[in-house]
């Protein structure tokens, strides 16, 4: 099983805030076990602002408004970067590169942009397998 021993920042997607807070995901189990590594080791987490809509709407619409809300609640928690328009068209430009073979989102683009550039590579928390496509070192 893979540890978060050494990090001591980590880039968190949408896949693990939404397993984090409810309880009726598949993955919630894991999500609470890499918290508790997370708080026990110190460790930053970074996000950003187009993953915290995705995690609240995927939480809002698959599992309950009071999920959604608890997750809301917890954003100052955590260091969430507004992204470029230069960013952005990067993260364009890795959609249509890679959307052509692979499903990738939008925000899985954006944020391998971020991660790759200003996070210095930093291993991200996703339990989807965009961020591996992608070439983001992934924690699950």
């Amino acid at each position: 099983m893979e540890t978060l021993k050494g990090f001591d920042e980590i880039y968190c997607d949408a896949s693990f805030f939404v397993a984090l807070f409810s309880k009726r995901d598949t993955k919630h189990k894991r999500a609470l076990q890499l918290f508790k590594e997370i708080k026990e080791n110190r460790i930053l987490i970074h996000t950003s602002w187009f993953i915290i809509s995705e995690a609240m709407t995927v939480l809002l619409y698959q599992y309950g408004y009071s999920e959604a809300l608890t997750f809301n609640q917890s954003i100052d928690l955590y260091r969430v970067y507004h992204s470029t328009k230069s960013q952005h068209h990067q993260a364009i430009a890795l959609f249509n590169l890679f959307g052509k073979d692979k499903k990738i989102s939008f925000v899985d683009a954006l944020s391998r942009v971020l991660i790759s550039g200003e996070r210095k590579n930093m291993p991200a928390l996703s339990f989807d397998e965009d961020f591996k496509t992608l070439g983001l070192t992934t924690i699950s």
